[in-house]
């Protein structure tokens, strides 16, 4: 069986060292044979979409991924087989799957193909679902820092053979440059001591990573049953900016958020002192791997809501700051890898308070946001 994976180069002849101005490590991956399971249609699926978001992840972290193109020859190979398929890259990864009606566990073994040692690997589980695919990203998280050194040193060994093949007409071009005269051809502009340049590779074994998002969106609040006579329909304008960590296999993003809001009461008399709320508070949001471009996330967030209604007759006596809270889930869309949509549905809690016969009562406000849009970007 041969594979073709849009996106990563297959092997076709001997590996060719990445251009001289960033090497790369590179990575031979060959997926072997799934042990005592019997050959299909779906562990030829299993194995295509494994074997391509293993390349995927590599390419992500900074290694030049290559997948051989007589796969079905090198899938029950011995290991002195593959380590010669290899001779041209750096690491061979070997990925190997068993799986169950429910599961699927994948397990990765990286060999320094200099030398034929075994340096790392690493195994995860997961339910067999259409984002499948996200069974690699722990995997690849759990083997970069064990090759660290590894890889550090195959990026210097190919920084040496990219000097050591480049023209003898460009060395000396460089050689011959006088200070002051300009930049080398090809290469940017120095920029001042303390600054990086935003758009460079990052580091072998590290993706990118956009730490802060700002979101603003809207939506609609439908008030519980009890509260009918009083509220009819409510709005809400949110905006918010929260930072991003990962969390193991999860990302976590946390901050604040602010907006208007109001509830349209059915009787005026009673319930037109809030018509207009200015919501401030704290955001808390779990999400899964923003590696695939659907994903869910549960999001919290707990703060007050101040009152800017005109109060009326009810003025001194209904208080102006009213404590809110709000849980859900919800799903986000990634439009490009900076900008994307979510669609929450919440459940949020509002408590009013006011003075009856000098006696502070409090009463609820419950209802649903459903469903509240937002539009977000990240850096």
């Amino acid at each position: 069986m041969l594979l073709s994976i849009p996106g990563l180069p297959q092997e076709n002849g001997p590996l060719q060292p990445a251009p001289a101005a960033a090497p790369r490590a590179v990575a031979l991956i060959v997926p072997r044979s799934p042990g005592g399971e019997p050959g299909g249609e779906q562990q030829a699926a299993f194995r295509k979409v494994l074997t391509a978001a293993l390349g995927i992840e590599l390419d992500r972290a900074g290694l030049a991924a290559r997948i051989p193109e007589r796969l079905a020859e090198l899938a029950a190979a011995p290991l002195d087989r593959l380590l010669e398929a290899a001779a041209d890259a750096d690491f061979l990864f070997l990925e190997r799957y068993t799986s169950t009606e429910q599961t699927i566990r994948l397990e990765v073994e990286v060999w320094r193909v200099k030398g034929g040692e075994r340096i790392a690997s690493a195994s995860a589980s997961r339910k067999i679902d259409l984002r499948l695919d996200e069974v690699v990203g722990p995997v690849v998280e759990a083997l970069l820092p064990r090759m660290r050194p590894h890889l550090d040193e195959a990026v210097r060994e190919r920084q040496r053979l990219t000097a050591a093949l480049a023209p003898p007409e460009a060395l000396q071009a460089q050689t011959e440059l006088q200070p002051g005269a300009g930049p080398v051809a090809g290469r940017p502009e120095p920029l001042p001591a303390g600054q990086e340049r935003p758009d460079r590779a990052p580091p072998a074994g590290q993706a990118p990573e956009r730490r802060l998002e700002i979101g603003a969106g809207g939506g609609t609040f439908f008030p519980m049953a009890e509260l009918d006579p009083l509220f009819r329909f409510g709005y809400l304008a949110e905006l918010y900016l929260e930072r991003r960590s990962r969390l193991g296999s999860a990302v976590l993003a946390y901050g604040i958020y602010t907006g208007y809001a109001g509830l349209l009461p059915a009787q005026s008399d009673t319930a037109s002192y809030f018509g207009s709320l200015i919501p401030v508070g704290l955001s808390l949001r779990l999400g899964t791997s923003d590696r695939s471009r659907l994903g869910m996330h549960a999001r919290f967030q707990a703060g007050a809501a101040m009152n800017a209604s005109p109060q009326g007759k009810v003025e001194q006596r209904l208080t102006r700051v009213l404590p809110q809270a709000k849980a859900g889930a919800g799903l986000s869309l990634a439009l490009t890898p900076r900008l994307g949509l979510s669609l929450d549905f919440l459940y949020e809690l509002l408590l009013y308070m006011y003075m009856q016969n000098g006696t502070l009562v409090v009463e609820p406000i419950m209802g649903f946001n459903v469903p509240a849009l937002f539009f977000y970007i990240r850096w």
